[in-house]
Formats: structure tokens, C-alpha cells, sequence
């Protein structure tokens, strides 16, 4: 962080960090570093199960884009109460 614009470039991990005196002696962040981009680490951390989702989607049938239009063709309306 030292090298960057003033010292504060965006900090993103996917989460679980370790965290230098926190989770371990020596880890991947400082915890100043951790903490100031708490929120925005947390959220990009949140897209992790959807990313291996569609990880897994993609493996798995051959023409993934044919079954998403299917899915999409054949779905009912959502009410919304």
C-alpha cells in the first residue's frame, strides 16, 4: 500500500484474509488496511458462492446458454405480494 497514490488504493480479497497480528503473525494484510475497506471487502466477498455457482454450471452441461434460454422461456411470472 506504501506504493500506491497516497497509500490508498482499493484493498479486495475474496475472503478469508490472514490478517498480521489478528489471524496470524505474518498474514497477507495489515489490519489498518483490512479495516479501512471493510465494507467493500465484505461485499465483494459476497459473490463468491455466485461465482462458483456459475463455476460449476459452466463445467457441467456442454451448452450452458441453451439451458439458461429454456429456464428463461419456460419460467412464470413472479407476483410480488
Amino acid at each position: 500500500m506504501k506504493t500506491t497514490k497516497d497509500g490508498k488504493a482499493l484493498y479486495l480479497h475474496c475472503l478469508p484474509a490472514d490478517i498480521n497480528d489478528v489471524s496470524c503473525t505474518d498474514g497477507e494484510v495489515e489490519a489498518s488496511v483490512f479495516d479501512r475497506y471493510r465494507n467493500p471487502l465484505y461485499k465483494e466477498a459476497s459473490y463468491k458462492p455466485y461465482i462458483i455457482a456459475a463455476m460449476i454450471f459452466l463445467s457441467k452441461f456442454e451448452n450452458p446458454q441453451d439451458i439458461l434460454k429454456k429456464l428463461e422461456e419456460r419460467a412464470s411470472k413472479r407476483v410480488f405480494r
